[in-house]
């Protein structure tokens, strides 16, 4: 009962992520002089976050991780809670998005397209551009 009723609650995350994102900001262009450098590691990738403000903050990530959610979560750029589908993420760079409080959550973007899988479940791309957009009622 308890699964059915978790994931039922994940399908309408994901609907009302979907349905959010057609009126909320997308991630955007950060300035490339503001582009931080972070972690230790041969691969190297852009992560972008898009704050409650708008302000997106943008890194290239160091790194040997396999997956992004590998990734940010050894550099300490997301914290989250594992479920039995994965990291679900509820705070990036310091921010937390709390769905019970505000109906807010973080949606994740691979190249500024709303994601089909979960950060954790992501495998590192080259030239390919992450991003985490806090998102609100």
């Amino acid at each position: 009962m308890k699964r059915k009723l978790l994931a039922g609650l994940l399908i309408l995350l994901v609907v009302f992520a979907s349905a959010a994102c057609g009126g909320q900001a997308r991630p955007g262009e950060a300035d490339a002089d503001a582009v931080a450098e972070i972690g230790q590691g041969e691969t190297v990738f852009r992560f972008e976050v898009t704050d409650p403000d708008e302000t997106v903050t943008a890194w290239d990530v160091h790194t040997d991780e396999a997956t992004v959610g590998a990734a940010l979560f050894a550099v300490g750029l997301i914290d989250g809670d594992e479920t039995a589908w994965g990291l679900m993420v509820t705070e990036v760079n310091g921010v937390v998005a709390d769905w019970d409080a505000n109906g807010a959550f973080w949606g994740f973007f691979i190249d500024g397209e709303f994601a089909v899988t979960g950060v954790d479940a992501t495998y590192i791309a080259p030239g390919v551009t992450y991003a985490f957009v806090y998102t609100a009622d």
